[in-house]
């Protein structure tokens, strides 16, 4: 049985982007980091942040049938989804937010229509060269990117240390690692473990530091990687379609010991229609890299064209899913 008639369903539909709007023009005047534990009027949080009242309650409305924040007497209230929000919070999603509602991402959405006539990459449509040249060129977008990939990095580092234990392996190599935050909270979890940070130059020339952590500078399109236990591809896959995908795997077999596997950090797509937050993340991926997510049996395909065979999955309580591979 539906839950509302077909009309209402495609009407919510169809103008359910006003949402997510909403979400990123309030997180953008920082309403969460100014809201605290005593409710306040949508008066006192236009005075506070500089919006206009009314157009701010109407929005705090929208926000507020989604389950984040909530109606409170005459003012607003926080709920865990808004505690999010703020800038304080451990696990804070707002610079992700913020990202997502960019210029780039938001007219990236609006330039699908090209993608789905020619399969040219959104990204690529609404600005030259894409997501790099953007960043490149806007230094206050590029500090929010990565502020957005530090704080998924910390959704995965929980997801990572709940789903394997590492202590089984004496060398861990993080390919495309980025700072090298998930592979410093490993090695702070696994206390005789090494650790070798891999990604381009500039990229670990600002990494984290970690005593039993080197840092390894290089291109996976190019080589030569590590030798390692371990590798941990996080986030990477997603990125490229098939054929990229593939080399970055086989350059990881090149020189992969017989005995090591292949940790990779992804969220699956389910086989059949069930609602999953991998079917945003695709979308995500081809509007704005050109990736795609993919299902278990096309990771089984994808993992024996690089070289491995695809031997276990291991749910975790996230979005995300190991996937463990043998050396084929």
């Amino acid at each position: 049985m539906q839950a509302i008639p077909a009309p209402a369903f495609l009407f919510n539909l169809c103008a359910g982007y006003f949402a997510p709007r909403c979400l990123h023009l309030v997180a953008q005047l920082g309403v969460a980091d100014v809201l605290g534990s005593t409710p306040l009027s949508s008066e006192e949080l236009a005075r506070a942040t500089g919006a206009h009242a009314d157009t701010l309650h109407r929005m705090m409305r929208m926000l507020a049938s989604n389950g984040v924040f909530e109606r409170r007497g005459n003012g607003w209230a926080h709920t865990d989804y808004s505690e999010h929000l703020k800038v304080s919070h451990p696990h804070s999603l707002r610079s992700f937010v913020l990202m997502m509602g960019n210029d780039l991402n938001w007219n990236a959405a609006g330039a699908l229509g090209v993608t789905l006539r020619t399969g040219e990459t959104a990204a690529e449509v609404v600005s030259p060269g894409g997501l790099w040249p953007y960043l490149r060129a806007r230094p206050e977008d590029a500090r929010i990117f990565d502020a957005a990939m530090i704080s998924k990095s910390h959704m995965a580092i929980g997801a990572v240390l709940q789903g394997l234990d590492f202590s089984r392996y004496e060398h861990v190599a993080d390919i495309a690692g980025g700072r090298g935050h998930i592979l410093s909270a490993i090695l702070d979890a696994t206390p005789r473990a090494q650790g070798t940070l891999f990604d381009l130059p500039d990229v670990v020339a600002n990494s984290l530091t970690h005593p039993r952590m080197k840092r390894h500078p290089g291109d996976f399109f190019v080589g030569p990687l590590p030798r390692a236990d371990a590798y941990l591809v996080s986030n990477i896959l997603h990125d490229w379609l098939d054929p990229q995908a593939i080399s970055i795997l086989r350059h990881i077999r090149a020189v992969a010991p017989p005995h090591a596997e292949l940790l990779v950090l992804e969220m699956m797509l389910p086989e059949g229609p069930e609602p999953h937050p991998a079917v945003v993340m695709d979308l995500i991926m081809l509007s704005l890299a050109g990736g795609r997510e993919r299902t278990q049996g096309q990771y089984d395909a994808l993992f024996a064209e690089g070289g491995f065979k695809l031997d276990r999955i291991i749910s975790t309580q996230s979005p995300y899913s190991i996937l463990v591979g043998k050396v084929a």
